[in-house]
This record gives structure tokens, sequence and C-alpha cells, in this order.
């Protein structure tokens, strides 16, 4: 098994809404943000090459979007993805599965192109996965989270994407399991993969970046802040238990860390590239 960071863009999002109810004076400590209150953030995808099987988990935002809305969000290099498989010695064709944490636009957008005005499967061999808990969720959600999904697209992505949707939490792949968190939003699945004596956890949105690893410290995006304080707390004794290896989506400046339990909760143990 071989994995590999995959850069799928950046963005950008206001610091407020990146720590919710943390004040800047303690967030800007260890994230910055520039005059403006933005903060940076990427779009960091896994590549699983597994040999015959090749997955990639996420597929960024994409390019669908005018001017204003890129600009607004912070948009940069929406043709990543290609790019940067490319640089490792892969192309599109050869991803067999695309497994999406949820369905937020930042997170699976990126795997439709829209070419004069048609939708096209960037990935035309992979199997699409989701969680059936965030598919059905994402049909009703609440005017709040309503703009982060891109009906559309994932409409598209069911129909022509042979979308496959996950009940339980376990394996997908061997080596690859999965486990649902509801605190972000329904039904978010987050890989867990064994390789080479470790375990590597995609954090999605469960803990976008190494700042976010303190319990309270929670995104304003969250829909269900409590949910997330519940989730967070028995995943992060367990990583720290377990030593974990924390692989961040979204974090501009740290890939990965491991963590460590103390009196005071959990505590960023080390940070080092992926």
């Amino acid at each position: 098994m071989k994995l590999f960071a995959i850069h799928g863009g950046h963005f950008a999002c206001d610091g407020g809404a990146l720590f919710g109810a943390i004040p800047k004076p303690l967030w800007s400590k260890v994230y910055p943000s520039d005059d403006n209150n933005v903060t940076r953030l990427t779009m960091r995808c896994l590549l699983i090459d597994q040999g015959e099987r090749k997955i990639l988990i996420e597929a960024g935002v994409g390019d669908h979007y005018p001017d204003k809305v890129k600009r607004n969000n912070g948009h940069e290099e929406t043709d990543a993805l290609p790019k940067s498989l490319a640089a490792k010695g892969y192309s599109v064709d050869d991803i067999t599965d695309v497994v999406f944490t949820h369905l937020h636009w930042d997170h699976c957008n990126g795997a439709v192109v829209s070419e004069q005005g048609e939708l096209k499967l960037l990935f035309p061999n992979a199997t699409h996965w989701c969680s059936q808990k965030q598919w059905e969720h994402s049909k009703i959600s609440n005017p709040r989270e309503r703009a982060a999904y891109h009906y559309h697209i994932l409409n598209f992505l069911k129909e022509e994407g042979r979308m496959h949707l996950v009940e339980d939490d376990g394996e997908l792949f061997p080596g690859f399991s999965v486990r649902m968190y509801d605190g972000h939003t329904p039904g978010q699945m987050i890989p867990f993969i064994e390789a080479d004596g470790k375990t590597y956890v995609y954090m999605a949105d469960f803990i976008p970046t190494a700042a976010h690893v303190p319990i309270v410290w929670l995104a304003a995006y969250d829909l269900y802040p409590v949910s997330s304080m519940a989730e967070k707390e028995p995943f992060l004794k367990e990583a720290a238990d377990k030593n974990y290896i924390l692989f961040f989506e979204h974090d501009y400046y740290t890939e990965c860390a491991t963590v460590e339990w103390t009196d005071r909760g959990p505590k960023l143990k080390d940070k080092f590239p992926f």
C-alpha cells in the first residue's frame, strides 16, 4: 500500500467562522489571519494505492463558479487535482474509487467538470462513495447549510458516478475502514487507513486543522456543536492511546499530527509533514 497527499487547491474563510466562539486573541496565536480576518485553508486529498485499486479521498471544490464566488471564497488552483495526481505519476483514469467524507461543495464538487455547460466525471472509471445518512440529509438540509450543497452536481454524481451509499461503520476496502460522525453534518464518514503498522485518520471537517484539537475549539460550520464535542473526546482519547496519525484536510500549515491526553484534555504532541 502506498499513500500520497494530493493537492486539491486552496481557499479561505473568515477566522470567526473557522473558530466559532473562540476569541481571536486565542486562535490567532495558533492560526494566522490577514488584516481582514481571513484565514488561509487548503484542500488536501489522500490517495491510497493498493495496486489494482486506487482510492482517492475527497475531490476539492472544482471550477463551477463565477469569478465573484471564487474571489469571495479565496479559491485558487481549481485545476490542481489532476496536476497533483500527474506529479505523483497517476492520471484521473487510474482512480477506481473516490470516497467523500460528506457532500459539502469543497469536498466533492471537484469530482465533476463543467465543459461548455455540460457536466462530466473527472474520474470516469471510479465508483464514488458517501454515507447514506449524509446523502439523505443533503436533500432536507436547513437554510443555514443548504448553500454548501450543489444539487445538480450531486445528482449527476449519483446518476453517472456509480455512487455507493454506505450505511454503517466498517471496512470499505482492505485496511480502509470508516466511522460516522454527526456533529459537523449528519453522516460525515471519517476514513481510518492501516499502513506500515500505523493508523492514519483523515480528519475532514471533524477536526479541520491542528488548532481544532482542543475539545471546545469548533468551527461555526458545525451544525451540532455539542455533538461535535461529545464525538471528539472519545476519539482523541483513542488517538492518543493508539498513537494515530491525524491527517488534516484543511490545515494550510500542518499536514499531520499526533496527540496526547493530559489532565486538561487533548494536546498536540508532534506536528510533521506527511
